[in-house]
């Protein structure tokens, strides 16, 4: 069942991106939000990469 995997991990990268680009927006209307809106990126960023591998590591 590789294609569940792959659809797994398109989705998590675009939830990503479009999380990515709701920031971005916050960054813009809210420049003193900064500090923890990149904090809460990153920590999704990590939650998403290591989600991604065990997807990929538990298929095969």
């Amino acid at each position: 069942m590789p294609l569940n995997s792959l659809l797994l991990i398109l989705l998590l990268a675009v939830v990503t991106l479009l999380v990515g680009v709701g920031v971005l927006a916050l960054l813009l209307a809210r420049p003193t939000w900064c500090a923890p809106l990149a904090g809460a990126l990153a920590a999704m960023a990590l939650m998403v990469t290591v989600t991604g591998m065990l997807v990929a590591v538990s298929r095969g």
